[in-house]
């Protein structure tokens, strides 16, 4: 994505816009109300609109030719709730996109009250919190002089603000906890529904991605509602992969297939995934069959398969295990750790379009 450039003095300017205002949460503790952050993420609620965005009730302050500043309370947009700071930015392809400013603490509560059930075990959803915080930290280090640190989709974590006294809680019982790898850097923690029984590496999904161990789930493993088929003709399997060729099984991990061959070329199982649908293909396959005119894939589970298998973390809650002993099973070669990276505390004080 490409992102316009500004004058220093544009940049300048924001240093002098606070977060003074900012609305404060219900407590859920009186030491929970003392311990918000205050400290702020940048998030990319909408991207490429193909049309200036009109947002009812807000003032809209215009920065430059390309950049408003838009303050408000209970501002929506498409229905979704807005934050009271956010900033329009309309970028090289005249396309606009809407980032709000977000305390960070609220967050992570809103991010684990759409990436889990409100209604599981706290042990799991305080083991969600310090995934979702130390994925969160990871990518905004990568980002920290970009528009935006993180997408509220699937390209990152899906996000919606939430008045959740339970997911707040988990999120201040393990305030400022989160993973780091061998490294000793804040880790980029993936997570993922359903293992099927086995978690796999980090680079077997992504080239490049920081390994954390990997982990037999046998609770998965037993759950026979997590089998999945996906089967399509063979005209259209090399249709949609523009081959010809023979395909063959490139590598496993511990059964199951993370990638195949098509003569000279090789397809993850993710990319795989990608072209079918990801809920076709549901995680790596177990078994790869081919007939004259079909072509079956079979496994188990839903998702990646990287670090902390959702489902699983809900059954060894149940068992009464902690939120520590649940990522120290999926992350066994990470550690948890508190987090020494400080988020600004000012509106938009560190940001650099480039």
């Amino acid at each position: 994505m490409k992102f316009i450039e500004v004058s220093s003095l544009i940049f300048f300017s924001f240093l002098k816009i606070t977060l003074a205002n900012q609305p404060v949460h219900q407590p859920i503790v009186q030491l929970a109300d003392q311990q918000l952050s205050q400290q702020t993420v940048r998030l990319r609620l909408f991207a490429n609109l193909s049309t200036f965005p009109v947002i009812p009730k807000a003032r809209v302050h215009a920065v430059s030719d390309s950049i408003w500043i838009v303050e408000g309370l209970n501002l929506f947009f498409n229905e979704k709730k807005l934050a009271t700071k956010n900033f329009i930015l309309k970028k090289l392809d005249d396309k606009f996109d809407i980032i709000s400013v977000f305390d960070f603490n609220s967050y992570i509560a809103g991010v684990i009250s759409k990436e889990m059930p409100l209604t599981w075990p706290l042990e799991a959803l305080k083991a969600q919190a310090v995934v979702a915080r130390s994925y969160a930290l990871a990518k905004i280090n990568e980002r920290q002089n970009k528009a935006f640190h993180l997408d509220t989709n699937q390209m990152d974590q899906v996000f919606a603000p939430t008045n959740s006294d339970k997911a707040k809680l988990a999120v201040f019982l393990t305030d400022n906890i989160v993973l780091k790898d061998r490294k000793n850097k804040i880790l980029k923690a993936f997570y993922h529904a359903d293992c099927g029984g086995q978690t796999v590496p980090a680079s077997k999904v992504w080239a490049g991605a920081v390994d954390s161990g990997t982990a037999i789930d046998p609770w998965c493993e037993l759950r026979k509602s997590n089998e999945w088929t996906f089967e399509t003709s063979r005209d259209n399997f090399n249709s949609k992969l523009l081959n010809t060729n023979p395909i063959v099984v490139e590598e496993k991990f511990k059964g199951r297939i993370q990638s195949f061959r098509m003569l000279d070329e090789v397809i993850s199982v993710q990319n795989l995934r990608q072209i079918f649908g990801f809920a076709e293909i549901k995680n790596s396959p177990l078994q790869y069959m081919e007939t004259a005119n079909q072509i079956l894939l079979k496994g188990k589970g839903f998702g990646h398969g990287v670090g902390l298998c959702q489902w699983g973390a809900l059954a060894q809650a149940r068992l009464g295990r902690s939120y520590t002993q649940i990522l120290s099973h999926y992350y066994p070669e990470a550690q948890l750790s508190e987090n020494k990276l400080r988020l600004s505390k000012s509106f938009m004080a560190d940001l650099v379009f480039n």
